[in-house]
């Protein structure tokens, strides 16, 4: 199945740092699977725009994750590609706060057909597996490694991988082409 994660730009301003969500979820994907990302901070795309891009892809799901800064775009994303026929799920802090919201339980409209709660590291190879049998459940809540759902605040991502948390080079998650690398440091 091809899978699009599609991080939404707020309309306003750019992100300078990108949201590491997308590089962690695709290598989180289990075999099998093609990723591709998007993040509307480097390339804004309309509703019509990314509805093309997903059809000429032939994804299969899309994963949009978006803090409250950038819900107005995301829910009107979402909704372009739903109305396409492509199931989204939503994720990242805001509908953490609000699950029912894009879920349409609080009155408004339905803009996701699954929203994963919290982190979704244990989640996410599940959510792939019941989207590619077409059995996607409204709700993921995190789960512990035996698959026990758990606490929202678990800090998981920091041991997945070999993933450099702590030094990092942009190439290295696909951002830049080699030869034009940018790195940070982060100090704990």
């Amino acid at each position: 199945m091809n899978i699009l994660l599609y991080n939404p730009d707020n309309e306003i301003t750019n992100n300078f740092m990108p949201h590491l969500w997308m590089f962690l979820l695709r290598s989180l994907t289990p075999p099998g699977h093609q990723v591709f990302l998007v993040d509307g901070n480097a390339q804004r795309l309309s509703a019509g725009e990314l509805v093309r891009y997903v059809k000429e892809k032939g994804i299969g799901l899309v994963g949009i994750g978006a803090m409250t800064r950038m819900i107005r775009k995301a829910y009107l994303m979402a909704d372009a590609l739903r109305a396409a026929g492509v199931p989204v799920v939503m994720g990242g802090p805001h509908v953490t706060e609000v699950p029912d919201e894009p879920l349409g339980r609080d009155g408004g409209p339905r803009h996701a057909d699954a929203v994963a709660l919290g982190e979704a590291d244990n989640t996410w190879p599940r959510i792939v597996a019941d989207a590619e049998r077409g059995e996607l459940k409204e709700v993921y809540a995190p789960v512990d490694a035996a698959g026990k759902e758990g606490n929202l605040l678990s800090r998981t991502t920091l041991r997945f991988h070999g993933i450099r948390w702590i030094w990092t080079s942009l190439t290295w998650w696909g951002i830049f082409p080699s030869g034009r690398a940018a790195c940070f440091h982060w100090r704990a």
